[in-house]
């Protein structure tokens, strides 16, 4: 799936049935760069996270829920299981407010072990495939840490730049009123136990504290205003 010489596609005809321009090739579409870069990780995922991969697709496209622009912190990409497709594919998107390759690289990474591992949520199976391939706790981040960029740089380079520019930060039309008093839910990856605080005390201060012994920090769902189906949202 290499980037070959640019297909011109068919033109886009104006009212008078003269041709106004050409349709973008393959290789200036997001898309495109996205299972470029899919296509390049998948072999070396696989054998570091020792996973497989169901038939998948990725795209450029907000997640279901937790994305809005003016959000502090916004869900970044994710990942629909398989069995929610009609012809069995997992569905991968990388939020469009994201244009640091090295970011979207990191965050489609992620993404990719949800879809080999969809049961498996962001608990130790999940903790391990990334952390196999240079991702770190908090498990629910993408970030792109150096033992990630250590082996997915040299993939980057093999790639012209991303063809995106991100969506800046503005209110969206018809916003609803924050639910600034909702309480989130707060888990242990390590035992499981739970606890719920509110938006407040998770922007300013954290996440709790696991009680068990050296579990250290909880993860949390992803702070959002209304809650909407999905099979994985990450930050």
């Amino acid at each position: 799936m290499g980037f070959g010489n640019p297909y011109p596609g068919p033109g886009l005809r104006d009212g008078g049935g003269t041709v106004s321009a050409p349709l973008p090739s393959p290789e200036a579409l997001r898309e495109h760069w996205l299972r470029q870069l899919a296509a390049l990780m998948e072999p070396i995922i696989a054998e570091r996270a020792g996973v497989n991969f169901p038939p998948y697709r990725v795209t450029c496209g907000f997640p279901s829920k937790g994305g809005e622009l003016g959000k502090k912190t916004r869900v970044r990409g994710q990942c629909w299981s398989a069995a929610a497709s009609e012809d069995r594919h997992a569905e991968i998107f990388i939020s469009p407010v994201e244009d640091d390759q090295a970011t979207v690289a990191a965050i489609l990474a992620h993404e990719m072990i949800h879809a080999a591992l969809p049961e498996a949520g962001h608990k130790r199976p999940f903790q391990i495939a990334a952390a196999a391939i240079g991702h770190k706790a908090p498990f629910t981040s993408s970030e792109p840490t150096p033992e990630f960029m250590a082996w997915a740089e040299a993939l980057l380079g093999t790639l012209p730049p991303y063809p995106h520019r991100r969506l800046n930060a503005m209110t969206p039309v018809a916003q609803k009123k924050k639910q600034t008093a909702r309480m989130i839910k707060c888990e242990c990856a390590t035992c499981g136990y739970t606890a719920r605080t509110t938006r407040k005390w998770l922007e300013s201060v954290g996440a709790p504290i696991c009680p068990g012994e050296g579990h250290g920090r909880m993860q949390h769902d992803p702070i959002d205003d209304e809650d909407a189906e999905g099979e994985d949202g990450d930050v």
